[in-house]
């Protein structure tokens, strides 16, 4: 089996998250919380169903409230699988696909596919990380059996647990050096059965004398005892009767005084009483609350001076009071703008220290010279890049030309000195062609001669290899050199341009690279220029707004000369509404004086209400009405008292009136009394008496009679065969099976030794080469030949044992098992060599086994082999 691909739809931090896999080695890289063990748990979960909400740790349910789940596509022997689990009871509902052939499969064939390996298999060997390595070394060697035989034989979980529970039932039936099991104790208890029984044989005639007496004891004993009980119930029942007489002579005190209730007297009545006080008191406080507010506005008909002031001008101020609202809106407003202009001032005096120019900021560029200027700088940084590699050139080829010089020496060309010696042959043939006799042979020796002549001058070369080296470079130092002429031109001529653009733009010394941060600066400054006009002009306005209208108010009222609006609004507005106050002031006093008069009323009709309430009932007072109320409360008490004492008293109610008093009532229990202690006598002496009789016939028969010993005897021997049949049974058939899964798997345990031992001297570089499991622990081998136990390893080392072991194992079984080994940075105790050794062995194993490598080391990245996925993106 080799997982495809994990999608998340909600678990842990994941949602909506698809990691795609490989069949062989895959590496998941990530930090801290990154994910790393919630996907271990999330591929464990899909295969293996979620934990219930007992251990919300093992959940992992989704941060963000989506669904919570996810599926897994995989392939096992050729045929793709697509499975999906979501919450849901019983570990979630699961959903099983077949994809190669666009079957849907039960759920239950999850299980089947992934048999033998349940989740305790697959969390102890397939899932990996730091927490559980180790955890092998806590285990027997018949521990690690039983684990191979779970995977060796189909369905060996079930038989593994039958002969487990068979042997544990076994122990308890019969151990060679035990006590408590059934047949060790039935053996002892047959030892001493025989010993009582041969001691019964020998008193055998006394036993059944003695027998027989005892029975007619006990008969008698029987009748006294029932004697007894029914005298212990009388005394009981008359004691009960003594013991509530007080309650039932206070059930006849209650009784005796019984009078008539009286209507009018009730809860009710007493409720609807202080409704009528509280109307009356609450009709009492509104008059009197309605009296003072009378005085109040009589109070306030009393003007100050501001109002007597503001009388005969009345028709100057109240425009004035109308646009009060609106001059402590623009004095608010006069503030803002004061305050926005010391911010507008202060920022645009740091954008002119920053750039201007003898006090005068630079011009803006218009948006041709923006253009030309970046063009102009494009031009530049061009020609002066290429200007440096034109230099660079330069000084390579005048290296190379001091190099190639010559010597004066070498300057000597031999081939110029036989250029004179080929012309000087060329003359004498020809010269010597005029002496030869025939016209024929004259012209041939004539043309011969300046043939060879010719030769010699033009044809043979005068110039060597290095000087035509040399002439090259010549030619090539002279085209730099007018190249960097030309380039240094242009240079010059883009910085006139740049300087004619900056003195027109009074951009002074500043440098070109600066000029666009500066265009920025003059733009914000611009602005900042017009907001502050702007804001002048606003202020200005304002100022002049508010000082007008405090002329205007103190040319009407001149108490107020010298005050600022701040001062003078309050007393405005009171003004304002003490003019409202005195229009409505006439109005009040008539509607104060008519509310007295139906608050007066109120009253009297309340009055006369309650003392309807008491006439009605014959009373002259409030006091008198609850003196009556509170005697019909206890007479009502006192009843429902007696009523609850003759519950309490219950069927001794009618048995205590037959009493004429509480003497007649001691007597019959003194009577009862007496006869129980008579018959407790009887019953004692009787008791003694079969106590001396149980003691002979315990001294006689002290294992018991012959019968009762013989029949317990034989039932023991019963008892005996049947629990060791039954011990026989269980015992041969746990061997059996154990047998059985042994021979299905008993021929791996070797191979995993033997591969754990080329692992682990893999991982620990040959320091370790041989693995040894012992009948309760493991054991290594060091290079050197020396043994060592696990507790002497370090953490690291000994982890590495536990991998090596894991790692075998689920090669071994990979014929049985085709689970894919997930990591979960198993590695953090390896050292760094150590730890190359596992990146390496893990690359060997996947070629067979598909590994899943989740870890926050960043040295995976630089591995040549395996799929790399980084958990961040």
């Amino acid at each position: 089996m080799h997982l495809n691909r994990l999608t998340i739809y909600g678990f842990g931090h994941f949602h909506d998250r698809t990691f795609d896999l490989t069949a062989g080695l895959n590496y998941l890289l990530g930090a801290n919380e990154a994910g790393k063990s919630t996907l271990t748990q999330f591929i464990t979960a899909i295969f293996f169903g979620f934990p219930t909400k007992k251990h919300p740790a093992l959940r992992y349910e989704p941060l963000d409230g989506s669904r919570f789940g996810g599926e897994i596509a995989f392939t096992q022997a050729g045929v793709d699988y697509l499975v999906s689990r979501t919450d849901g009871p019983h570990g979630g509902k699961v959903t099983l696909h077949d994809t190669t052939h666009d079957l849907a499969l039960p759920a239950a064939n999850l299980k089947r596919l992934l048999a033998p390996v349940d989740a305790q298999l697959f969390t102890s060997v397939y899932a990996i990380n730091e927490p559980r390595l180790g955890t092998v070394f806590a285990a027997s060697k018949q521990e690690l059996i039983d684990r191979l035989r779970h995977v060796g034989a189909v369905g060996s979980d079930f038989w593994l647990q039958q002969a487990q529970h068979l042997e544990q039932a076994a122990e308890t039936q019969y151990k060679p050096q035990g006590r408590n099991p059934l047949l060790n104790q039935q053996l002892r208890d047959h030892r001493e059965l025989t010993a009582k029984l041969a001691k019964a044989d020998a008193a055998y005639e006394t036993y059944w004398q003695l027998l027989q007496q005892q029975q007619t004891l006990r008969n008698t004993q029987t009748a006294t005892q029932q004697t007894l009980t029914h005298q212990r119930a009388v005394t009981e029942q008359v004691t009960q009767q003594a013991a509530l007489w007080a309650t039932y002579t206070e059930w006849q005190r209650l009784g005796s005084d019984e009078q008539a209730a009286v209507s009018g007297f009730t809860a009710d009545d007493a409720t609807r009483l202080e409704q009528l006080r509280g109307q009356v008191s609450a009709s009492n406080q509104t008059l009197a609350q309605d009296q003072q507010h009378l005085q109040d506005l009589q109070q306030d008909a009393q003007l100050p001076p501001l109002f007597q002031a503001y009388l005969p001008v009345a028709s100057q101020v109240d425009p004035l009071l109308m646009q009060l609202p609106e001059m402590t809106q623009t004095a608010n407003e006069q503030q803002q703008l004061a305050a926005s202009q010391q911010d507008l001032e202060a920022r645009s005096a740091a954008l002119e220290h920053q750039y201007a120019i003898n006090g005068q900021m630079p011009r803006p560029f218009s948006l041709a010279t923006t253009q030309q200027v970046t063009a102009l700088q494009e031009r530049l940084t061009a020609a002066n890049q290429k200007r440096r590699r034109l230099q660079q050139q330069l000084n390579q080829l005048n290296e190379r030309f001091q190099q190639q010089q010559p010597s004066r020496r070498q300057q000597r060309n031999p081939l110029a000195d036989k250029q004179i010696i080929w012309l000087a042959i060329g003359l004498v043939v020809l010269v010597g062609s005029m002496f030869l006799p025939g016209t024929w042979f004259k012209l041939v020796g004539a043309l011969l001669g300046v043939a060879i002549g010719y030769y010699g001058v033009f044809l043979v070369d005068s110039s060597t290899p290095a000087s035509r080296e040399l002439e090259t470079l010549t030619a090539d130092i002279r085209d730099s050199q007018a190249q960097l002429r030309e380039g240094g031109q242009l240079v010059d001529d883009l910085n006139n341009q740049l300087d004619t653009i900056a003195t027109a733009h009074g951009l002074g010394d500043l440098p070109v690279d600066q000029w666009s941060a500066a265009q920025g600066a003059i733009g914000e400054w611009e602005q900042l220029t017009r907001q502050l006009e702007d804001t002048g002009s606003r202020l200005a306005k304002a100022q002049q707004t508010v000082t007008t209208y405090l002329t205007q108010v103190t040319q009407a009222l001149p108490t107020l000369t010298g005050e600022d609006l701040a001062t003078i609004a309050p007393q405005l507005t009171q003004l304002q509404t003490l003019k409202q106050s005195l229009q409505h002031q006439e109005g009040d006093l008539a509607t104060a004086t008519a509310r007295l008069k139906a608050d007066q009323a109120a009253v009297d009709t309340a009055r006369q209400q309650l003392n309807t309430f008491l006439s009605t009932r014959n009373l002259r007072s409030v006091a008198a009405f609850y003196q009556r109320y509170q005697a019909q409360r206890e007479r009502t008490n006192r009843q429902q008292q007696r009523a609850a004492l003759a519950e309490q008293l219950g069927d001794n109610l009618a048995a205590l009136q037959q009493f004429a008093n509480h003497a007649a009532l001691t007597d019959q229990l003194a009577q009862a009394q007496a006869q129980q202690a008579a018959t407790q006598q009887r019953l004692d002496q009787t008791t003694t008496q079969l106590a001396t009789l149980a003691g002979q016939l315990a001294h006689l028969t002290a294992s018991g009679t012959q019968a009762t010993l013989r029949q317990k005897l034989a039932n023991l021997e019963t008892q005996m065969i049947a629990t060791t049949q039954d011990w026989l049974v269980k015992r041969l058939t746990s061997q059996w099976i154990a047998a059985t899964l042994a021979a299905a798997s008993g021929d791996r345990l070797p191979q995993i030794v033997a591969q754990a031992s080329n692992y682990y001297g893999k991982l620990t570089e040959n320091r370790y080469t041989e693995i040894e499991l012992t009948a309760t622990t493991l054991r290594v081998r060091r290079a050197a030949g020396d043994w060592r136990d696990v507790s002497q390893l370090s953490r690291g080392t000994a982890e590495q044992l536990d991998l090596a072991v894991k790692l075998a194992f689920a090669v071994v079984l990979n014929q049985q098992v085709t689970m894919p080994l997930v990591i979960d940075d198993g590695f953090v105790n390896f050292d760094a060599q150590r730890r190359q050794a596992a990146y390496a062995l893990l690359a060997e194993i996947s070629q067979t086994l598909q590994v899943i490598f989740l870890t926050a080391d960043p040295a995976v990245e630089q591995l040549a082999a395996g799929n790399l996925i980084r958990l961040h993106e």
